[in-house]
């Protein structure tokens, strides 16, 4: 690889200039190389100067190059460069199969006790149906909808769970949907009291038998019951519920177990190349996630409940899916783009033997429908869950990249962050350190086309919004300008929504109270003028909502004397001025134990905040130190994150790059060490993943920690040792997550 000594000459120049400009005056900066010369060693310097200049090209060129690859300057303008693979990226991606693996392990059978079903042997069978009775409906809430062939005995027992199980408060008719049977003493059924009787002369398969047999239904409600199901006590009720307390529902399911107690299904996901995802899967039924109601992309024809209106309104099952196989997924996203959500209901709760319904079949003949079925859904519903699939990913932005007039007195005349980034050195052998800028290098956000070409390299990445830092203090605001110029002139033209970092600004760079900077002033003449002050903000059309409600964080709750009494104050203000509802999210830092329903504190949602949370405890003992630091693993950061309970449903996940706040921190930095693009690209295809499985719509979102954090090395901005990487992870991420 050659460096032409005109570029290397450039190069020099530009990082004297950007260092005087760092460091507040050309002797500052000599003194700072100096020392830092002699703190890296001819090797180190050598190395990193030269992977500057490898970066420093300009960006016309850069455009037609790859990204994530290295190049060597011409020494002629008008030749193209060569591409050389950079060693650092390369490495880069080391560990992305590997804990890609990890974190997508089938989840291991929990220990379960078996579910009391009803067993009938043959003679038994024949007493319970000649004493099963059902009591006469003129006037039907529900219509259970049973299809079958065959299979008498799962039939009468399904049948006599629902006996069993009679909930008075449902009004229900049963129309039993015969499939042609040929089964000995399937005839019987026919004869049962108050049950409607609907025979096929030829089978038809499961689609067309319950289309007809819905025709045939009373009641308001269907619900459509697989005759190898028992439903337990209170399941009707529950999904009855679902309808009347949710306004939008279209659908909704019931949790499904397997007769040995292991949960089958707590409603079901539709991946990019529809195919399906059955929900805890042979997971613990009684852990939390399990048991909150919430939409779904689809639940189970297993047992599904919909307005018998609205099924007609849409065509009832799709005949083109006859005989079987897709047509609930098929009839969930009718009622999803209808405007209507599909919901499991963790109350209502039925026992499913899989299978048996259709076990005379052949497995070859179902395989081969279901091949059939998925490409034409395919054809049908790509373009519908591709767009519903889409997750929001919002990274936070630190604006501290101008002088202001606060940091010239407390810090030096115009310290920016990247006096702290550049002036960092290693605390161990291959610590990287200094991290250096790549293709934005070291800008000042005084200038308005930077966050534009921030926000465009954003977007050509995936990212979908930035979530800023709001900085004030008791009416006064701080590193605002960037805010206040994005407002006024309406550029650049990107999502956004701001976070408030309410704690004290402190000489140690860590919101404790030694050598306080500026002080918080809470009070509740404060939490009127602070969210008068993000109204403004909450009202640009570019501002991130859920559910039409503009998104407010807060940094840390904790620190506010009363938080429900504040967030009650935010929410009628914003009322008062016509705003309307907010949404408020509490970030999970600093250890706060947020583990509650945030509605208990007046909030809609929490935000994870990696690597804060994070126990340290397997200290990398055996590395040696230069001076005082916390050196950590950084996997023990992810499996961390990925190893939490939910402890609720309203938590958005996040994610980290990396972490290491030694620019900060002379002394004492905590360092997530090996970090590498490709493990970051794994985390974030599980957090992905893991959204899609437990929100829709609105509530699909992901936060990075962060865009720009250069002094704590959490960063997704192009550097000049990986270049690009981090945000290729974050697209391939979406990618991956998006087509599987």
């Amino acid at each position: 690889m050659k460096l032409n000594p005109f570029s290397l000459v450039g190069t020099a120049r530009a990082l004297w200039r950007a260092q005087v400009g760092i460091s507040g005056g050309a002797g500052p900066a000599f003194r700072y190389a100096v020392g830092r010369a002699r703190s890296l060693g001819p090797i180190r310097l050598a190395q990193m100067f030269f992977g500057f200049a490898q970066g420093s090209v300009s960006d016309a060129v850069e455009d037609d190059i790859p990204d994530g690859e290295a190049v060597s300057v011409a020494a002629d303008p008008q030749e193209k460069p060569s591409v050389v693979r950079s060693p650092a990226l390369l490495d880069g991606w080391a560990g992305y199969g590997k804990l890609s693996a990890e974190l997508s392990a089938p989840v291991r059978p929990a220990a379960c006790a078996p579910v009391p079903l009803l067993d009938l042997s043959a003679q038994r069978l024949e007493a319970a149906l000649a004493d099963l009775r059902f009591p006469a409906c003129e006037r039907p809430l529900v219509s259970i909808v049973m299809p079958f062939h065959n299979q008498l005995k799962y039939t009468a027992e399904c049948l006599l769970s629902l006996a069993e199980t009679d909930d008075a408060s449902v009004a229900y008719e049963i129309v039993l949907a015969d499939d042609a049977s040929t089964e000995s003493g399937v005839e019987r059924l026919e004869k049962l009291e108050n049950v409607r009787y609907v025979r096929n002369e030829t089978n038809q398969g499961f689609l067309r038998t319950c289309n007809r047999a819905a025709g045939e239904a009373r009641g308001r409600f269907l619900l459509f019951l697989n005759n190898d199901t028992q439903i337990r006590r209170g399941a009707l009720r529950a999904l009855v519920d679902v309808f009347s307390e949710c306004p939008d529902a279209g659908a909704a399911g019931p949790k499904v177990l397997y007769p040995s107690g292991h949960l089958q299904e707590a409603g079901g996901v539709v991946r990019g190349d529809l195919t399906t995802e059955m929900v805890g899967l042979n997971d613990d039924p009684e852990r939390a996630c399990y048991n909150v109601r919430r939409p779904v992309d689809y639940c189970s024809g297993v047992c599904l409940m919909i307005e018998r209106e609205a099924f007609r309104a849409l065509g009832g099952f799709s005949d083109e899916l006859a005989p079987a196989y897709y047509e609930d997924v098929d009839l969930c996203l009718k009622v999803r783009k209808a405007g209507h959500q599909v919901y499991y209901e963790p109350r209502a709760v039925i026992v499913h033997h899989l299978s048996k319904s259709h076990s005379g079949s052949g497995n070859n003949a179902k395989l081969a429908l279901v091949a059939r079925n998925r490409q034409r859904m395919l054809e049908k519903w790509q373009g519908f869950v591709d767009a519903a699939a889409q997750i929001r990913l919002i990274a936070f932005y630190l604006p501290q990249y101008h002088p202001i007039p606060e940091n010239d007195l407390w810090w030096g005349k115009g310290f920016t962050e990247w006096r702290n980034v550049a002036a960092a050195t290693p605390v161990f052998d291959g610590h990287l350190q200094p991290r250096l800028p790549g293709k934005l290098g070291f800008y000042d956000l005084r200038v308005p086309e930077i966050m534009e070409q921030q926000a465009e390299l954003a977007r050509r990445y995936g990212v979908h919004g930035f979530c800023f830092y709001y900085y004030w203090f008791g009416g006064k605001r701080l590193l605002e300008l960037p805010l206040e110029r994005m407002l006024a002139s309406g550029k650049p033209d990107f999502p956004f929504c701001l976070c408030w970092a309410n704690e004290n600004w402190t000489r140690r760079w860590d919101g404790q109270d030694q050598e306080v900077l500026i002080a918080q002033s809470h009070s509740p003449e404060d939490d009127e003028a602070i969210i008068r002050d993000l109204i403004r903000y909450m009202r640009d059309p570019r501002y991130i909502r859920i559910d039409g409600k503009p998104l407010v964080l807060v940094y840390r709750i904790s620190l506010l004397p009363d938080i429900r009494e504040t967030s009650e104050r935010w929410r009628r203000v914003c009322r008062d001025e016509g705003l309307g509802e907010i949404a408020l999210a509490a970030v999970e830092s600093f250890g706060d134990d947020l583990a509650a329903d945030p509605a208990t504190y007046g909030f809609d949602f929490t935000v994870a905040f990696p690597p804060h949370g994070t126990p340290y405890r397997n200290s990398l003992s055996r590395v040696k130190l230069r001076r005082e630091a916390l050196l950590y693993p950084y996997l023990d950061m992810v499996r961390h994150a990925v190893g939490q309970e939910m402890p609720h449903l309203k938590r958005f996940l996040g994610v980290c790059p990396g972490w290491d706040n030694t620019p900060r921190r002379k002394s004492g930095s905590t360092i997530f060490a090996h970090s590498t693009p490709g493990e970051y690209q794994a985390w974030l295809e599980w957090a992905l993943r893991r959204t899609r499985r437990w929100h829709q719509g609105d509530r699909r979102m992901v936060f990075v920690n962060a865009w720009n954090e250069w002094a704590e090395g959490a960063v997704l901005e192009p550097d000049a040792s990986y270049g690009p990487a981090n945000l290729e992870a974050t697209r391939n991420a979406l990618f991956n997550v998006t087509v599987q």
